[in-house]
């Protein structure tokens, strides 16, 4: 932008009265965020430049696009015009005058003729086009085909189908596609087929690329021989740029060509259909065993093995002898195609050996093109697209078995937590994880070096399976005399505020970070290398809040100075400045966007003891809520705000120790929860709005349940006032910030500490969780805002079993308990479980009240007659007449994880300690003990042996 337009006006000197500028196609660009950014740069340079100056922006109506004209610092600066609003005789007009031109051109060119076509001739053609200049255009390099010099007969051809039936916008346009893409194939049906059967692949992969390439690297990619493309593309040349250097790139004219072609009602003809899910599964498998047949380390002999990658000369050229543009095409867009990809075994094996051997040369590349933030989107796309379960055929097993079993054997022998982490993932998503949490940590090392990759961040990872599997590659540059065996919770500090950071939010796309200070400053960041992107300055206090909108677009900031600043989150430009309040604003939060709420707008909570409403848009006052229910006249501060999913109420936190819930439309108070004493500084909904979550001085978190306004638990453990609490974008966990200089991660279904996080030597005072749920970033006294891996540890198992990498069940063999089974049929956490009293069922239900049950001895999987639900289940269990067991001397009984006997003389014995730290809940049927597990296992164990021994 800055060379391009920007740079190049502000050097005109002598320029005329006005300039225009023409930016055609804006909805070409891909990438929506760039487009906006494009936009507001483009009008922030015509506003400084010393002459007058318009823009001439030509698009498709986009939503995004025009979502930013929408905005109200383009409407006062922009006109808008829609194609179909103006005038068709004016369009047509345009379209007579170019056809009329174009093809009298051609006429002289291949006819030799000063009169063809007809005026009556192009009548007819315009009169087809209906407006749409893509048709035009096409039409006319369809009509002039050198290659075919028939301009009469194909002209004929395009007037003489059928008449125009109104059915579809696209009509006219398609049956020109249809026509080119016929004119591609010989005359007779053998050599149709033949030709199509050959094109077909070739536009499909067009169609699909995400970004184009060249001839040559789209040779490649298909894996087919040189000069293959370039012929089979010529008679496509009116939709398609087929250029004459290999090197150059394939471009596509018109987005509606893709378009027709991935739609099965407009693109009828089965020989060019391109099912876009079979070529992004063709493309990911391409991608995938391009990279495992071309990776390797050092791909650009990078002589000094410390050298910044600024520092490398030539580095642009180098990528491109020693990569090649189709070897980094696969590197930054694998994961994209893979994401849409069918999971075929052909696939899922190129993905175990890029992974498990060509993970960090992938780095490497990334790093050198300067695309390293597409690794932790493309790792993300892979785990989500990676099934649990490993392949189940035995042969695709064997084949895999070599690059496994190093992880087969690490498994083993690593310490008892990590291998029940192991045993919950299969050893591709391992890598994968271990790859995010290295990237997390050190991704400005990274970012300016790709040496770094092996000469500092494998080194000083963790003795983790991503280290087991790559440290031959570690250059040992540092020597480490202890390794830990997991990764540290802490990922890194950003520095650079100065005084206590007591408020920070992420954006909703988890790219930028923003934190607000008592020093005044608001500081936008790079969430993944810690870069200072924007800093905001405008308020004349402290700031308390900081919320971002559901968009990202804009950013409010509430501030001991009694407003509320909203500010333009791309360029950092104050947008509005809202003055309802009359003492500090201590909490802000925007609506979210739902149907019912015809805009949106910006709730923020004072120690004035009001909330106000205003509007997003214009920043304009629309209410305010008087929060002093039942004051007696005393003012009671508003410490924190929160609005439900739906937009229809607002949570807020009092001094007075409670927390309100009050309609949003009426500003009526809907119901108290009465629970703390001390001040409520922080109040949540969960993300299904089922669910309130507040802290307080008092020290506790509570977690209430919104539709009856019942306390579900208290949350104890904190040793400090708490500040912040929140919820996971899945709502499974809620994260709270305290003065004890801690951030505890609590289950929000069991109420258990799932994580501690410490290490901030200063009162945390804020903390939120990044989209993906994956880092929490925190802000404290120490004036650092510091970022935590916020993945839950999977549990704790003192021995680790062998377990076969395919197996659904594992038989467990320990010196005092046989498991005789293992069900994992559940995917969440099982909180309840039962036996028959007869002992022949086992029945469980999962956090998603899903009930499963099965025959207790053959350990299959069964139904009980009417039995659906968990009432079902209850009144089953309550009235089956089944003789319970009795024929047991003494009973089993699990107290925390120890299985004791009860003899019948009185005396217990501890039979057994379970290594299963994560229980739930557990049952007991004779000698057979059931437990449910956090990870949504249940086990089945047997104790008749000891329990014989010890009668």
């Amino acid at each position: 932008m800055e060379k391009l337009i920007a740079g190049p006006l502000r050097g005109v000197t002598d320029a005329p009265n006005t300039v225009v500028i023409v930016m055609d196609a804006l909805d070409e660009c891909s990438n929506e965020k760039l487009v906006r950014e494009i936009l507001i740069l483009l009008e922030m340079t015509i506003r400084e430049l010393p002459f007058h100056a318009k823009v001439f922006v030509t698009s498709r109506p986009d939503a995004h696009i025009r979502a930013r004209f929408s905005e109200d610092v383009m409407q006062t600066v922009s006109e808008a015009s829609i194609l179909h609003d103006i005038d068709l005789s004016v369009v047509q007009s345009d379209i007579r005058i170019y056809l009329m031109h174009q093809l009298r051109e051609v006429g002289r060119e291949i006819l030799k003729s000063d009169t063809w076509p007809t005026q009556a001739e192009v009548e007819a053609l315009v009169e087809r086009a209906g407006g749409l200049f893509i048709y035009a255009s096409a039409s006319v390099m369809y009509i002039g085909d050198t290659d075919h010099r028939e301009p009469r007969e194909r002209l004929k051809v395009l007037l003489d189908d059928s008449p125009i039936s109104g059915e579809s916008p696209y009509e006219e346009i398609d049956k020109l596609y249809r026509h080119i893409l016929a004119s591609s194939l010989p005359k007779t049906r053998t050599g149709a087929l033949d030709v199509a059967k050959k094109l077909q692949p070739i536009i499909g992969t067009i169609v699909t690329l995400l970004d184009p390439l060249p001839v040559h690297a789209m040779e490649k990619l298909m894996s087919v021989e040189e000069t293959y493309i370039q012929p089979k593309l010529r008679p496509l040349h009116s939709i398609l740029l087929v250029p004459d250097d290999p090197e150059d790139l394939i471009r596509i004219f018109h987005k509606s060509f893709p378009d027709f072609m991935t739609n099965p009602q407009r693109c009828q003809d089965p020989r060019f259909l391109v099912v876009r899910r079979d070529f992004f599964t063709q493309l990911a498998l391409q991608c995938i065993l391009l990279m495992n047949s071309s990776l390797h380390k050092n791909m650009c002999d990078i002589q000094y093995p410390f050298s910044m990658n600024s520092d490398i000369s030539n580095l642009e050229l180098l990528l491109k002898a020693k990569v090649g543009t189709h070897v980094l095409y696969a590197c930054r867009f694998w994961a994209f195609h893979l994401q849409h990809a069918d999971p075929k075994d052909e696939l899922r094996e190129a993905m175990t050996i890029f992974v498990t051997t060509k993970l960090l040369y992938w780095l490497e590349v990334l790093s050198l093109s300067q695309h390293l933030d597409h690794a932790q989107p493309s790792l993300k796309m892979a785990q989500v697209w990676y099934k649990e379960e490993e392949p189940k055929r035995p042969g695709l097993l064997q084949k895999m078995m070599p690059v496994l079993e190093p992880l087969q054997v690490f498994n083993e022998a690593l310490n008892s937590a990590e291998g029940k982490r192991l045993q919950s993932k299969t050893p591709v998503k391992i890598l994968l994880s271990d790859c995010q949490s290295l990237l997390l940590r050190f991704n400005q090392s990274i970012t300016k070096s790709a040496c770094h990759i092996y000469h500092s961040a494998l080194g000083l990872a963790p003795y983790c399976p991503l280290y087991k599997q790559y440290q031959k590659e570690a250059e040992h540059s540092v020597r480490v005399l202890s390794r830990a065996y997991t990764w540290d919770s802490l990922i890194t500090i950003f520095r650079g505020q100065f005084q206590r950071i007591g408020a920070i939010c992420f954006s909703p796309d988890g790219l930028k970070i923003a934190s607000g200070s008592d020093d005044r400053r608001i500081y936008l960041w790079d969430s993944n290398t810690g870069i200072t992107i924007k800093k905001l300055m405008g308020h004349t206090e402290g700031i308390n809040s900081l919320s971002f909108s559901s968009d990202g677009l804009v950013l409010a900031s509430a501030s001991h100075d009694n407003t509320v600043k909203l500010w333009d989150s791309t360029t950092g430009t104050q947008l509005h400045t809202l003055h309802g309040h009359s003492d500090s604003v201590s909490s802000v939060c925007f609506s979210p966007k739902v149907p019912h709420l015809a805009q949106q707008y910006v709730v923020s909570g004072s120690h004035d003891g009001t909330i106000c409403v205003s509007d997003a848009a214009t920043g304009a006052h629309i209410k305010k809520i008087d929060a002093q229910y039942a004051s007696e006249g005393a003012t009671i501060r508003v410490l924190s705000v929160s609005l439900s999913p739906d937009g229809s109420f607002i949570a807020s936190g009092s001094q007075d120790a409670m927390v309100y819930i009050w309609e949003f439309a009426t500003g009526s108070c809907h119901k108290q929860l009465k629970g703390h004493n001390e001040s409520v500084g922080s109040v949540c909904f969960s993300p299904d709005g089922l669910m309130v979550a507040s802290g307080s001085e008092d020290q506790l978190v509570y977690l209430w349940d919104f539709p009856n306004g019942t306390q579900i638990r208290a949350l104890k453990g904190h040793s400090g006032a708490v500040y912040t609490v929140c919820f996971s974008p899945d709502g499974m966990t809620i994260a709270s910030a305290s003065a004890d200089k801690t951030i505890h991660l609590w289950s929000v279904h069991t109420g258990s500490l799932i994580k501690l996080l410490k290490g901030s030597p200063g009162r945390v005072y804020s903390a939120c969780f990044s989209p993906d749920g994956l880092r929490i970033a925190s802000g404290s006294r120490d004036k650092m805002l510091h970022i935590w891996d916020s993945t839950p540890p999977q549990g704790l198992q003192t021995k680790t079993p062998k377990r076969h990498l395919s197996a659904i069940r594992a038989l467990w063999d320990f010196s005092t308990a046989k498991p005789i089974n293992i069900f994992n049929d559940h995917d969440r956490a099982v909180r309840f479980i039962a036996f028959s009293p007869d002992g022949r069922y086992l029945t469980s239900l999962d956090i998603y009240e899903n009930l499963i049950c099965w025959k207790h001895k053959s350990f299959k999987r069964t139904t009980i007659p009417g039995v659906t639900t968990v009432t079902d289940l209850a009144k089953w269990l309550a009235e089956t007449k089944c003789t319970p067991i009795n024929s047991v001397r003494g009973t089993l009984s699990l107290v925390q994880q120890a299985v004791i006997f009860n003899h019948p003389n009185g005396s217990q014995h501890t039979i057994c300690v379970l290594p299963y730290s994560d229980i739930l809940c557990h049952a007991v049927s004779g000698y057979s003990l059931a437990v449910g597990t956090q990870t949504g296992d249940v086990h089945l164990l047997d104790f008749s042996q000891t329990v014989t021994l010890l009668c």
